[in-house]
């Protein structure tokens, strides 16, 4: 899991013309699933799973901290996690944009990420490099100014990482200049209780 190979793509076109993201989303999704079986000790339950199961659904934003985000326990929505993917990025030059939430920049407790890439849905695109590390490993720069080039631009990983609970995790970014920005995390969320995605939707994850 997780080689750090990539591809730059149409997100439209990855999904309907490249069999091997499906699959590789696939196996990430699977291996994803046998950690959490592992770790958590009960099934998968799938969308809605039923007592005593564990489920999946979309990456969600209040996972993260973005831009400026000062870690808090418990979270408030917009202060210390996300809402959206949308983030103003109001300083030029290197920044963490993305982190875990909980002090420490790390994963919540109790989640698991297939993280599979990165879609850029910007009509002016100010990020021209970006870098990622988790508490073990760290990854090399990556000059994205190609997507410019892209309707709808993506970095999709031949190989998917998962992202574990209590495991840090930071994206930095190279910023052109100040400029609202959505940089969308790809691929699904694994978590062990229900009860934590029942909120409401752009909600905190306590």
């Amino acid at each position: 899991m997780g080689l750090g190979s990539y591809v730059f793509c149409e997100w439209d076109s990855v999904k309907k013309e490249y069999p091997e993201f499906q699959k590789a989303l696939a196996e990430l999704e699977a291996e994803a699933i046998s950690r959490a079986e592992t770790d958590w000790k009960i099934s998968f339950g799938g969308l809605t799973p039923a007592e005593g199961q564990f489920g999946r659904t979309s990456i969600l934003p209040a996972l993260f901290r973005g831009y400026g985000q000062v870690a808090a326990t418990p979270p408030v929505a917009g202060v210390n996690c996300l809402t959206t993917w949308r983030q103003y990025l109001s300083a030029t030059g290197h920044q963490t944009i993305l982190m875990g939430n909980r002090p420490g920049n790390v994963i919540p407790d109790d989640f698991k990420i297939a993280w599979i890439g990165l879609m850029f849905p910007n009509k002016q695109q100010q990020i021209t490099e970006i870098r990622w590390q988790t508490s073990d490993r760290k990854f090399v720069r990556i000059n994205i100014e190609e997507l410019k080039s892209y309707n709808k631009p993506a970095i999709i990983f031949e190989e998917g990482f998962i992202l574990n609970e209590k495991q840090a995790f930071e994206l930095y970014a190279y910023v052109k200049q100040p400029d609202y920005q959505r940089v969308v995390m790809l691929g699904s969320c694994f978590y062990r209780y229900i009860d934590r995605v029942l909120g409401a939707p752009g909600s905190a994850i306590q």
